[in-house]
């Protein structure tokens, strides 16, 4: 491919990228959508350069069985959606700005308070139907990743067949 097409295919995913915060702040209440619509985004290149530092933490196995194995300590489980909001509403952030990353199709980041993300996650949470969630520090020292699988937790199973995983970390 010649650089004339790779720059347009990247302008081309930069504007998508900017249009998601858009139908992010339809989909918000009020209150909600003016913090996204105002927060500094970030977009392609550096959104895959902060995703895989994240990656690069975890040796490259975020999401795989050898990261179940390798990392327990730093991962929770849960089958319900109310579990996995009041686990994350319990969590304290000591960092003001983090990136915030919503698993969402041509999902920006947003840099916003922590604080915030912690205290409205319920509703921004099931805002994009439950999809997957990351709050990274911005020198990557804490984190918490919200996503979620299909299948089961044996002890206590969701008839929908999906559960949740919540990797944290916290280095300070």
């Amino acid at each position: 491919m010649d650089e004339r097409k790779i720059l347009l295919q990247q302008k081309i995913k930069v504007n998508k990228q900017k249009g998601q915060r858009k139908i992010l702040v339809d989909m918000l209440p009020k209150d909600l959508s003016h913090v996204i619509e105002n927060s500094d985004l970030i977009t392609s290149p550096e959104l895959e350069k902060v995703l895989n530092s994240v990656h690069e933490r975890w040796n490259n196995e975020l999401h795989t069985h050898d990261f179940i194995i390798n990392y327990e300590n730093h991962r929770k489980e849960f089958s319900w959606g109310q579990e996995v909001i009041q686990f994350v509403q319990g969590i304290t952030i000591a960092e003001e700005q983090v990136y915030l990353f919503l698993g969402i199709s041509d999902s920006p980041i947003f840099l916003v308070d922590g604080n915030w993300v912690i205290k409205n996650f319920r509703v921004l949470w099931q805002s994009i139907n439950y999809e997957d969630v990351w709050i990274i520090g911005q020198d990557f020292n804490y984190g918490v990743l919200v996503s979620c699988y299909g299948g089961y937790l044996e002890h206590d199973p969701n008839p929908k067949e999906i559960f949740y995983a919540i990797t944290k970390w916290n280095d300070d």
